[in-house]
């Protein structure tokens, strides 16, 4: 009867913990940040899958205060003797959700102000319609409503520079894990999207400069996978990657600052060409030559714990541990009557 009251306890205890690991509701991780997806493959360009490599890549960032400007600067290489041609895009309404243990749930729908350059030249985007490629089968969208596209040309082995710009509304973010939710502003860079060039992606520079005020102290957390460090002076982060073929462990996070109730998306917007403007002289200086020193700044899934954060689990679980006591005593009653 002992060896039966021990292995009924044992198994109670057990089935508790279990139900506590399942039983959180509450996904961990960043909900609606503004970030972004970089992809070539269309289902009419399948041949072309993996046989361009992205050589390198330096993604700039400026924070402000609600929104942030992104410069991306990247070469591709045909690596193959043929003549390639196929669309490139970037998708800007829509939902990712992906990051490892955690949920990055990115809105899209902030994309703004999207300029394609390639060999010095500004690029037309395509006005075409693909409802299929927008997971939306019940609703015809129009392909061009959703993505931006353009086509890319490639001789064999040729090298070519593509530059990139937009802006994206950061001011709607909220950071979860368990019962605790913060409202921040949030960046995600998606790199994971890069898997469907040729791996590995040879090298990747990242900077993030503060804008409008912003201090490093407002950086309240950001990707490790970096390595990055600070510069004071210039109120910069740099990070990198060599050789790595993303996947959801490689997105670059960011969250930063407090959201702001007042703010308007559509009044930055307005400042597209000054705010591209800064971001060009920012891409133009030598930064790999600037001084960084090593920076400890906490994972960007942080939250802080609260009372309220508590509670839900406290209501969830009391009534089990009630029952728990009261079935520990009756085994106890039982072997203490054997």
């Amino acid at each position: 009867m002992k060896k039966i009251g021990s292995q009924l306890l044992l198994g109670i205890i057990f089935m508790f913990f279990i139900n506590k690991a399942y039983s959180n509701a509450a996904q961990p991780g960043i909900w609606n940040a503004g970030g972004t997806v970089f992809t070539m493959l269309y289902p009419e360009d399948s041949l072309s899958f993996k046989k361009v490599q992205m050589q390198q890549e330096n993604i700039y960032i400026q924070l402000y205060k609600g929104f942030a400007v992104v410069k991306g600067v990247y070469w591709f290489r045909n690596t193959t003797n043929d003549s390639l041609r196929f669309k490139m895009g970037y998708p800007t309404n829509g939902i990712y959700a992906g990051g490892d243990n955690y949920l990055n749930h990115v809105t899209l729908d902030s994309l703004s102000q999207f300029k394609i350059r390639v060999k010095n030249n500004l690029l037309p985007l395509l006005k075409e319609a693909h409802p299929e490629l927008n997971n939306n089968y019940k609703k015809t969208i129009p392909f061009s409503d959703n993505w931006k596209v353009w086509n890319m040309e490639f001789t064999p082995n040729e090298l070519q520079k593509v530059e990139v710009y937009f802006i994206v509304n950061t001011n709607n973010a909220r950071v979860k894990k368990g019962y605790e939710s913060e409202s921040k502003n949030a960046f995600i860079y998606l790199l994971e999207s890069g898997s469907v060039w040729k791996n590995p992606i040879k090298h990747g520079d990242f900077y993030i400069e503060l804008m409008d005020e912003l201090n490093d102290s407002d950086i309240k957390g950001l990707s490790s996978g970096f390595d990055f460090k600070y510069n004071d002076k210039h109120k910069l982060f740099k990070g990198s990657k060599v050789n790595f073929s993303p996947t959801p462990k490689d997105n670059l996070v960011v969250t930063y600052y407090k959201d702001d109730d007042k703010f308007s998306f559509e009044n930055i917007i307005q400042q597209s060409d000054y705010l591209f403007t800064n971001i060009d002289k920012l891409s133009s200086l030598s930064l790999e030559g600037f001084t960084y020193s090593n920076t400890k700044i906490r994972e960007p899934y942080h939250v802080k714990t609260t009372f309220w954060g508590v509670f839900p689990a406290l209501v969830i679980f009391l009534p089990i541990v009630i029952i728990l006591v009261i079935v520990f005593i009756i085994i106890i009653w039982f072997i203490k009557k054997e």
